[in-house]
């Protein structure tokens, strides 16, 4: 191996196109009454259109897809979306990403796609069916001159009219049905939570008056984050809460309203609820079967016993007989849809899991614990990997990569993304800085009332390790961020004089702004991550990053949508001046058909380019 070229540099054969490709997505499995598999099949390649394909018990390893190209099944309740179709017995129902409307599929004979709903002023997640009175049951998110209004409601499958059954809190999810029929169970919580904060977990008796109030079973009092509620095929009521510290699985009482924990462990089974929907754990063979999300890599559970040990990340969890089904994801391998057997642990991949990188070619992720005076955070670094070149002791540039959210986390798995620069000689740190989802509340709610502050401090010491250590060039560090991400990003470069260059991609840059306009959903977030937006101004004020422009020494490059709803691009505009005006080196880019997110693969490859040559210009 000869090192014509110095790491950051490097040459290879993954091309942005390749990187974007591989990031097929999948999600919102369900089986068939027959133990037929169906999935949600997000495609970069056609623009993010997600389409649900099957898998016939009858026919292993035969794929089809069901969703005709003019739709894209897809909701946009609450901005993030979750779960946007159901299974009938001969047909299903889908949410249309173009209307937010919801038509329904035969199955049976010619596949025609019919209308249900159409109001073009409402939008719909999470249907479901309820078979005792063949009618649909949703949520529905009505938007009007006086605000946006979410509830729960009856769906007539032939006419498409409605009716409410829960109505009153600000935001309903998770609507379960019991196997009778006879109980409704749902999620709910009100401003100023986010439901990973503080929700309610109630049911309504549907034998009862359509006017009879739901009861609360949990949440009201004390608060904790409960989600997932689940009927079991015995009709057996499950639920998460954190109220142990972690989300873990309990089993409820509907008379006594006690929740017994059944799987009590230091381990988040859950990750954070930003989708409504969700699925991490089912019951098979009367045992329960759960996700359990660890710094070292996810695990699915059964009895004890650690199913897919090959796999390091799990979602969208699903079970009937003896089968388990999932979306996973390995730290060589793509993500797939994936049928475990529960009895014999066969593991067999359905869809995806392709091995794209082998051997000296691929970077894995190796977890770290950074500790800082009595607290930790966590992340993966990845060493650059190129079979074609070594380090052979050249210093090595760092990019930092810092996920949206912030509520969220990354996973040790392959990301073709951070392939893509390892590939060329980078090293990356993919953080969970304080405040991430995945390691308990207490960790999660680091972040209350300081965002911009302890994931900076998290950034400093991780940065330091790694140069300290030797492992990274100290003068080569940069540091990308989307949405939130892009806001410990930009504030990071403000606050620490170490980087050579940052990348924000839809990245905020004054949340004072941001509290102004922001959507429903996260209208009160920032009073959780900052303060009170009126009695604490000057704190939003000293933090945002467009306040803070005198203070930035290095090279910036912006990427923005148009149709951003999150984060307002007139927010990008305005920090893009400022630094200009500075003198600085200052690149951005717009994109005239991408919102908050891009999902075309043209854009999501012409970012890759464009950050990577700007920061070669900058070495």
């Amino acid at each position: 191996m000869a090192n014509l070229n110095p790491p950051g540099f490097w040459a290879s054969s993954l091309s942005e196109a390749d990187a974007i490709s591989a990031g097929v997505d999948y999600s919102q499995l369900q089986i068939g009454q027959t133990g037929d598999l169906y999935w949600v099949e997000q495609r970069p390649s056609e623009g993010g259109r997600c389409c649900i394909c099957f898998e016939l018990e009858s026919q292993p390893g035969v794929q089809h897809e069901l969703t005709p190209s003019k739709y894209s099944v897809q909701s946009k309740v609450y901005e993030y979306g979750g779960r946007g179709w159901a299974l009938l017995d001969d047909a299903l129902v889908f949410v249309n990403a173009g209307d937010q409307q919801i038509y329904k599929q035969s199955l049976t004979g010619p596949c025609g796609v019919v209308q249900i709903t159409n109001k073009t002023n409402e939008r719909y997640i999470e249907p479901i069916w309820d078979k005792t009175r063949d009618r649909l049951i949703a949520i529905q998110e009505v938007h009007t001159e006086a605000g946006v209004i979410n509830r729960i409601v009856a769906i007539s499958i032939s006419d498409g009219s409605a009716e409410v059954l829960v109505e009153g809190a600000d935001f309903y999810s998770y609507p379960v049905i019991n196997p009778q029929g006879t109980v409704l169970a749902f999620i709910s919580w009100n401003h100023p939570h986010q439901p990973w904060t503080s929700t309610q977990f109630s049911y309504l008796d549907l034998t009862e008056s359509e006017s009879d109030r739901p009861i609360c079973i949990a949440g009201r009092i004390s608060e904790e984050a409960l989600s997932q509620p689940y009927f079991s095929p015995q009709g057996e009521l499950y639920v998460v809460t954190d109220r142990s510290g972690w989300w873990n699985i309990y089993r409820s009482d509907l008379n006594s309203h006690e929740l017994v924990p059944v799987e009590k462990e230091s381990c988040d089974m859950i990750s954070a609820p930003w989708q409504s929907g969700l699925t991490h754990y089912a019951e098979t063979s009367s045992k329960v079967v759960s996700i359990h999300h660890k710094h070292e890599g996810s695990e699915i559970m059964l009895d004890g016993v650690s199913l897919a040990p090959e796999f390091a990340y799990f979602k969208a969890l699903v079970a009937a007989g003896d089968w388990v089904c999932v979306v996973a994801a390995a730290k060589d391998r793509l993500v797939s849809v994936v049928k475990v057997n529960a009895v014999t642990a066969e593991v067999r991949v359905v869809a995806g899991g392709d091995l794209p990188l082998v051997g000296a070619d691929c970077s894995f992720a190796q977890p770290m614990n950074f500790a800082k005076a009595g607290s930790a955070c966590y992340g993966y670094f990845y060493s650059p990997a190129n079979s074609q070149y070594s380090v052979d002791g050249a210093q090595v540039p760092l990019v930092v990569f810092l996920h949206g959210g912030p509520t969220a986390a990354t996973y040790p798995v392959l990301n073709m993304k951070i392939q893509y620069w390892t590939q060329r000689g980078f090293s990356v740190l993919d953080l969970n800085y304080r405040g991430s989802s995945n390691y308990g509340r207490a960790y999660r709610n680091c972040l209350q009332h300081q965002w911009g502050v302890v994931e900076i401090e998290d950034i400093n010491s991780a940065i330091k390790e790694l140069v300290g250590s030797g492992r990274v060039d100290k003068d080569a560090i940069f540091v990308r961020g989307n949405s939130s991400g892009g806001f410990s990003a930009l504030s990071a470069v403000y606050k620490l004089d170490c980087f050579a260059a940052a990348a924000s991609l839809y990245g905020v840059t004054d949340p004072l702004v941001l509290d102004g306009c922001t959507h429903k959903f996260e209208s009160n977030y920032l009073q959780w991550l900052i303060g009170d937006p009126v009695t604490e101004e000057s704190v939003y004020r000293d933090r945002a990053p467009l306040n803070n422009v005198h203070r930035i020494n290095c090279p910036v490059i912006f990427f923005q949508g148009e149709k951003d709803r999150v984060v307002l691009p007139e927010q990008t505009r305005v920090m893009e001046e400022a630094l200009k005006d500075r003198g600085l080196d200052v690149e951005a880019h717009y994109f005239a058909d991408e919102a908050h997110g891009f999902r075309s693969s043209e854009t999501a490859e012409f970012v890759l380019k464009r950050e990577l040559s700007f920061y070669q210009a900058v070495l």
